[in-house]
This record gives structure tokens, sequence and C-alpha cells, in this order.
């Protein structure tokens, strides 16, 4: 789901909160076209205005990871197309979390390409049921809309924590980081550029959902340690560049205008920009696991 800047924005929060028994979020403002860009080395943005995408290509076909909501395929694959790449040559369909908005066109490129569809273990399940098991927008959390829904996919190879993909002398390593969804994933991949060596980071999602419970009733067992171990192994990382699953994760636009106006540095290099989001995010969970801890009577 949606989480954009150093907050989850109060928009959403209010449109989660008023349709949260019944219907999803209004998410075409999320699905607008926007030009793609090469980001570093291989790296390539494809998504929309909201929703991130990236293309690693390689010359042996490319990676695709997330792919933002169903009516987001013609948009990603118009992107993909107007960099110069062939969207029937991508070979693996990787996701950093498995919501109706960023594996919604799984289906599609997986019928377009015939790519490979690898997921992390905790999110499988949420893959091939097409969204029916998440627990805050499947079915047994009460959620019939079919916004929430998307074409269900058979994932071709279930991942661990340290798991690595490879491609045409490009290896991506997934770190579990699971909480927003359980199988949340962070991918890690170092490129090359101008002669400068990059450790780039896709981060997964932190942020939290309207209706996630950490102490009573909570959301899924051991969700509140799942989101503390995804700090940890978030703030146990040192990229160079930052990326995410929502364009205000790390200030697309923004880069993207200092980009167009040159400098010695790319502007998508920001470590402190990273750590301030993981920081940021941490505090956030911890308020709300403070703020449930003392409406259930718990001491830390």
């Amino acid at each position: 789901m949606r989480i954009s800047g150093p907050c989850l924005s109060a928009a959403l929060v209010a449109c989660l909160a008023a349709n949260a028994a019944t219907q999803a979020p209004d998410t075409a403002s999320w699905n607008k076209p926007v030009e793609p860009l090469r980001i570093v080395g291989p790296v390539h943005f494809v998504g929309t205005n909201e929703l991130a995408a990236f293309l690693v290509t390689t010359p042996e076909g490319y990676v695709l990871i997330d792919g933002g909501l169903p009516d987001s395929a013609p948009l990603i694959e118009q992107s993909i197309r107007k960099l110069g790449f062939d969207p029937r040559r991508i070979r693996v369909l990787l996701t950093t979390q498995a919501h109706f908005d960023h594996v919604g066109s799984l289906a599609h490129f997986k019928r377009t390409s015939g790519a490979r569809v690898e997921v992390m273990d905790g999110d499988v399940s949420l893959v091939e049921s097409g969204g029916r098991t998440d627990y805050l927008f499947g079915d047994a959390a009460g959620r019939a809309d079919a916004s929430f829904r998307f074409e269900p996919v058979a994932v071709d190879r279930t991942l661990h924590d340290r798991d690595t993909v490879s491609l045409g002398g490009a290896t991506l390593t997934a770190r579990k980081t699971p909480g927003h969804t359980p199988g949340s994933t962070t991918w890690l991949t170092t490129v090359e550029d101008g002669g400068h060596r990059y450790n780039v980071v896709f981060a997964a999602s932190t942020g939290i959902n309207p209706g996630t419970r950490f102490v009573d009733r909570a959301s899924y067992p051991g969700i509140a340690a799942d989101y503390a171990h995804a700090f940890e192994v978030l703030e146990s990382l040192q990229p160079d560049v930052f990326l995410g699953g929502h364009t205000g994760f790390f200030d697309l636009e923004a880069k993207r205008a200092r980009l167009g106006r040159g400098g010695p540095l790319n502007p998508f290099v920001d470590p402190e920009g990273f750590r301030a989001h993981v920081a940021s995010r941490r505090r956030a969970f911890e308020e709300q696991l403070a703020r449930e801890r003392a409406a259930a009577g718990q001491g830390r």
C-alpha cells in the first residue's frame, strides 16, 4: 500500500479509514504516466507518478522490480519501450511487497515475457491467491471489495532471506524485511556508472497501514517482532543509491529535476535520505506499539 514522504499521508489515512470496512481507496491519482529515466548504471525507473517500478537491464534480458496496479501494466510497458527496451525480454519478475498496488501487473508481464516470478516466503500465498490471504486486505479481514484484488500468479521460485537472483552479470540480493506484508523484501545490488561503483537499495515499505494491530488481536502472530526485525536489517545497510516502492519514498521528481541540471554527483546517491526515511518509520512503529501496549495495560 501507499506510504509517501516521511510519514503516512493524512489524505491516505483518511481515505483508508473511511473505506476500511467496504472498499479500497481511490488509486486513480497514483497511476498517472510520467517520463521513464535511467537512474544509475543498468537501473531504470519505469513506474507511474506514485508507484515505482524498476527495470534492471542486462545483455541476457531484464529484471522488473514491482509492477504497480493492474491498470499500471500498459503504462509500465510503454515506459519500457520508450527507453528502447522490449518488455518481452523481461526474464525475472520481483516485488518488494505483495499488495495490489505493487504486484497488479505481474500476471500481465508473465504472459508477455514468460518471465519467472520469484517471491519471498511469506508473500507467496498472497501472490498466488490474488491478495485474498492478505492480513489487512484479504478475506479474513472482511475485505470483499475487488479493488484490493489482483490476478493470481503462480510463483516459480520461493525466496528466502539472503537468496540471490542473477542474470547477465547482475546480481540482486533479497533481504527479508517483513511486517508491511509477511514477505516484504528489500533488494540490494551493486552497479557501475561513470567509473564508480554504487550500492543500490530498493527498500521495502515499513509503513503502517490503518487497521494494522501489533498487540491486542495482532494482525498476524509475530507482526511486531517482524517490524522490529525489518528495521534492524534496514539500519544495517549502507547504500549509496536509495530507491523504494513509492516515488515519495525517495523524492523521485525532485531528484529527477536535479539530474537534469547536471552536476558532479548523481542526486539519487542519497545515503542520508535513506537513513532519515528508515528512522522516521521506526519512530512511527515504536509510537504505535507504545500506544497499543498502553491501551492493553502492558509495559514495554
